[in-house]
């Protein structure tokens, strides 16, 4: 067997089966911690929302509020969410507000699964290594974050009610997104038009 079938032999023997088992896991959980869940995103939230409001005076308009993942946070086992308010100019805006969600209950589990198979690769004499784990694990990581996705579409509906967030000085077009880190990304909210592809309804 070669590196390339071993390789091939890893992924379809033990790989994409036990992505699929942590997958299934982090479902189950959320739909057993469900509000708590809930109640820990609105809480980030209504933080950054406090942040942001304390020094309105310093600030311009707000156009975005983004809920990130940073793949070199995850490589280091942190499972922060980095949560920024940017004016209209997005990532040009030099002096964001700042602030962490932790979604070590989902990111967890994708620690697990690369825990798992760096184990399970030690029988294949070097074919298969530890940065091969670790690509797959990476490329996981957007599936693990499809939860999050969720958690925070089906916690907006509250979010946007807190009164720290009504407080806020925005733009007409201010939107809420959630995805990676100066990368791909989906609005879970806009001022124009309120709450988008609620997970509820």
């Amino acid at each position: 067997m070669n590196r390339r079938e071993a390789l091939d032999h890893f992924h379809k023997t033990y790989a994409e089966d036990m992505l699929h088992e942590k997958l299934y896991q982090v479902a189950v959980l959320y739909e057993h911690r469900k509000e708590e869940l809930i109640f820990s995103f609105i809480q980030s939230f209504q933080s950054i929302c406090l942040q942001a409001n304390s020094a309105e005076a310093d600030k311009t308009t707000i156009g975005y509020i983004t809920y990130s993942m940073r793949r070199t946070y995850l490589r280091e086992r942190i499972y922060n969410y980095v949560i920024e308010v940017y004016g209209v100019n997005w990532y040009f805006d030099p002096l964001p507000y700042r602030g962490t969600y932790d979604a070590g209950w989902a990111f967890g589990l994708l620690a697990e699964l690369e825990d798992e198979l760096s184990r399970l690769r030690k029988p294949y004499m070097n074919k298969v290594i530890q940065p091969d784990v670790e690509r797959f694990v990476l490329q996981a990581a957007w599936e693990f974050h499809q939860y999050i996705l969720k958690l925070a579409k089906d916690a907006m509906q509250q979010a946007v009610q807190l009164p720290e967030f009504e407080a806020l000085k925005c733009e007409n077009d201010l939107e809420i997104r959630i995805g990676e880190y100066k990368g791909i990304s989906e609005a879970v909210y806009s001022t124009v038009y309120g709450v988008l592809h609620d997970s509820t309804g």
